[in-house]
């Protein structure tokens, strides 16, 4: 069935490649060799912009402004664009991602969508893995843009307000996608409306589109600060579940990292904190400051994953064993270790702004991006960001070998393996690339090779900039690069003189990565552009993966195992291993599921906040926003006093006297019912709200309350993703009320969300009363 499928959707792809090569490229030619070595090309831009505001015809403008940007590659840096790469432009200007491997010339084929949107002078973003990339593209991409009479903006992480603005206001806009996020972030935190810097989100052109949409999605994008920690409680919470007794208490899962309190645990907490249901949002604080007080006890080890010096709590990055300085565990994690360890706490790092991938590039009206590796990822492309993924065919063939893996029993007889197999390429003058899944295993593969003189690139510890300058090289005779699955992202390996007869690059994967995306990736450095080249796994029983994943199934085939130190090769072994690593494949997409589908409720919040922040931020008149404020307090008031189901003499006068009696409201003794009780404070605040807005004046009130306001509001909404936060830490208990996680949990947040609301009317509203009383018109009757 599967065969089926993907021949399925690979004649798909054909059928879609066939009609463009047929009908769209012989016309782009066409226009190609209409352009003389003399046509102004700015000036053929600002045709194609007069004319797409005309609304002429779409498909035939865009058959031109493929043919200008082939014409202005030529010109600026001496290429001429290839079908597969006009094939690529075209499908992702239909909203498509392309796939193309690697070396067909990715970033060129940017060119074509780049140059078509931004002819519509909305602002596109060219979205990179890294600054370097960004950096480097928009230089060398910028000489074709700037010939086409295109402005380009580089828009980097240390820029000032006015660069970002610069950059913003350019067709395309260069940058990472942290950056991007975090700027929009950041804009729906200021305090001013000239504080922002970007456009409304329009085109975003994504290079390396699985590695942003997919592997980045995992986490979202988070904008936070410091605040006290509450020592007392996280101190309590971990002498509490010092005494907690696996299987008894908590269970762990060793797959996902993840910890839970057992039915018996939560009556013990409910017990000691004198609680009568953990679950009820009032105790969501204390349930998460206890989560995260048992993963401290649990998974979190001392001298593996952190070190206690001189008082501190300090990380250890796990690849490198080195300190990892200024950097804390997030979400209350660092403060539950130093609670354990009993040293003084840290600031907690407190959420100010946070989105999801998924949702932050939701907000454009057109994404599109290439790779050489998304289709295995096609259902969730679709189903998230709503795009198709269309498979090219390489320019030239491809003359790559991929070997059968090679399984071994232990990582000790895995490794003594890969050194004979780098040493024997070496030896012949063919060049290696290894790939490995951390920097232990690069830095392990480097000593082995130094005790042997083999001479070899270490990629790991270096900067962007020289990764991809040592991964050009790596191409050359006799080479040995050793580099983790970070390195090498945009640059092509080009082979040196007679590789090619020695069988061109040889590619050694030391693990397999937690996707096949990224095995291929490594597989993709070698047989670039018709170039020979080869590939190869090493794997054991030992790998990560395997012990986290298929610990039980590995231990039986320890047991059956009659090979010795020699390595197995194809059949079951093959298949076993592509088994553990779909089993990863699909813990991970469990895992950006999750993140996707509680963010999709946060998401409607998050817009919903903002559409009332930005009322405030760029409304001229504050006053009446004021007023209904207070309006919709009082009513709210009135219903929580002075219930409509219980007579007068029932209502709570006390609250009542004590929130409105000193602000100079109507005396509410007397009122019949409820309704009359909401009338009488609607007139009288209307009545007093009219001579204290004439006597203050619009412009002072504006001055005063506009930024007052928005403090307050964004107080709030911290509050309440702090709240979130701590729900989001129990979702997995609903399951054991039959109940539905995200629904349970949705129900909860818009609850949450609600009272927020209420909050912020009730901050608002007693401050501008407080304000009210001091600037009295007239004095006011008050009540007894």
């Amino acid at each position: 069935m599967s065969f089926l499928i993907d021949s399925i959707l690979g004649n798909r792809d054909h059928r879609k490649v066939d009609k463009i090569r047929k009908r769209v490229l012989p016309r782009i030619d066409s226009c190609y060799r209409s352009l003389q070595p003399a046509t102004n090309l700015q000036e053929l831009t600002i045709e194609l912009r007069l004319r797409l505001q005309r609304g002429e015809d779409r498909e035939e403008l865009r058959l031109i402004a493929f043919a200008a940007v082939k014409e202005a590659v030529r010109r600026a840096l001496g290429i001429t664009m290839h079908d597969v790469q006009l094939i690529g432009g075209w499908i992702m200007c239909e909203g498509s991602i392309a796939e193309m491997m690697t070396g067909e010339g990715k970033t060129i084929v940017s060119l074509l969508p780049a140059y078509w949107f931004g002819l519509h002078g909305k602002g596109v973003h060219m979205i990179t893995v890294n600054e370097y990339l960004a950096s480097r593209d928009c230089e060398e991409m910028g000489k074709v843009f700037r010939l086409l009479g295109l402005s380009v903006g580089l828009n980097l992480a240390n820029g000032s307000e006015s660069d970002k603005k610069a950059a913003y206001l350019c067709d395309l806009t260069y940058g990472t996608c942290t950056e991007f996020g975090f700027d929009y972030l950041r804009d729906h935190m200021a305090l001013r409306p000239e504080q922002r810097v970007q456009r409304a989100l329009y085109a975003a052109i994504v290079d390396e589109v699985d590695s942003i949409l997919i592997d980045e999605a995992r986490t979202p994008l988070i904008i936070a600060g410091k605040t006290k920690a509450a020592p007392d409680l996280y101190y309590v919470c971990a002498r509490f579940v010092r005494g907690l007794i696996e299987t008894r208490d908590y269970e762990v899962d060793r797959e996902t990292k993840q910890v839970m309190f057992t039915e018996a645990a939560i009556r013990k907490i409910e017990a000691a904190f004198v609680i009568d249901n953990l679950y009820e949002l009032e105790h969501t604080t204390i349930y998460h400051y206890l989560l995260q007080s048992l993963r401290a006890k649990v998974l979190m080890q001392r001298d593996v994953d952190y070190i206690v010096a001189d008082g501190q709590v300090r990380l250890i990055d796990a690849f490198t064993g080195r300190i990892l300085i200024g950097r804390q565990f997030s979400e209350g994690l660092q403060q539950a270790i130093e609670a354990k360890e009993a040293v003084p706490l840290s600031d907690e790092n407190r959420t100010y702004a946070t989105i999801t991938i998924q949702k932050f590039f939701g907000l454009y009206e057109q994404i599109v991006g290439m790779t050489g590796t998304i289709k295995t990822e096609e259902e969730e492309m679709r189903r998230i960001y709503g795009l198709d993924v269309v498979t090219l065919p390489t320019h030239k063939p491809v003359l790559r070998k991929d070997y059968d893996d090679i399984v071994f029993l232990t990582k000790e007889a895995k490794y003594d393996q890969v050194i004979d197999e780098i040493r024997s390429r070496h030896d012949r003058g063919q060049p290696v690339l290894v790939g490995t899944t951390s920097v232990r295993q690069s830095e392990y593969i480097a000593d082995r090779l130094s005790r042997l003189q083999v001479p070899f690139r270490l990629l790991n510890a270096k900067t962007e900039t020289e990764e991809a300058e040592l991964v050009a090289q790596a191409g050359i005779k006799g080479a040995v690069t050793i580099a983790t699955n970070m390195a090498g992202r945009g640059t092509d390996i080009r082979l040196g003189e007679g590789v090619a007869e020695l069988g061109g690059l040889h590619v050694i994967g030391t693990e397999r990565h937690e996707s096949r995306r990224v095995d291929n990736q490594l597989r993709g450095r070698a047989g670039r552009q018709g170039d020979p080249g080869s590939s190869q796994f090493f794997l054991s029983l030992e790998d990560e993966l395997v012990e986290r994943f298929a610990a039980d199934e590995a231990e039986a085939i320890r047991a059956s195992w009659k090979h010795g130190g020699e390595g197995v090769q194809g059949g079951d072994m093959q298949s076993f291993m592509e088994r553990v690593q779909k089993r990863v494949e699909q813990q991970m997409l469990a895992i950006r599921s999750m993140v996707f589908r509680l963010d999709s409720i946060v998401h409607d919040q998050r817009q919903s906040f903002y559409k009332q922040r930005d009322e405030v931020l760029l409304d001229d008149d504050i006053a009446p926003l004021l007023a209904n404020t207070v309006k919709r307090y009082l009513i709210e008031l009135a219903n929580r006093c002075g219930p409509p189901d219980r007579a007068p003499k029932e209502w709570d006068t006390g609250r009542l006297a004590r929130e409105i009696g000193a602000a100079g409201l109507a005396d509410f003794r007397g009122c019949r019912d409820s309704k009359d009780l909401q009338t009488r404070l609607l007139e009288s605040w209307t009545s007093l709200w009219e001579r204290y807005a004439e006597q203050v004046g619009a412009e002072r009130l504006q001055a005063t309350w506009k930024e007052r306001y928005v403090r307050t509001i964004d107080r709030c909404w911290l509050d309440h993703l702090e709240r979130l936060d701590h729900l989001k830490q129990g979702i997995h208990y609903q399951a054991y009320a039959q109940k539905d996680p995200i629904q349970a949990y949705q129900g909860e947040a818009w609850a949450l969300f609600g009272a927020m609301g209420g909050r912020i009317d009730r901050q608002i509203s007693r401050k501008l009363l407080e304000d009210m009383r001091e600037w009295a018109v007239e004095p006011v009757p008050k009540v007894v």
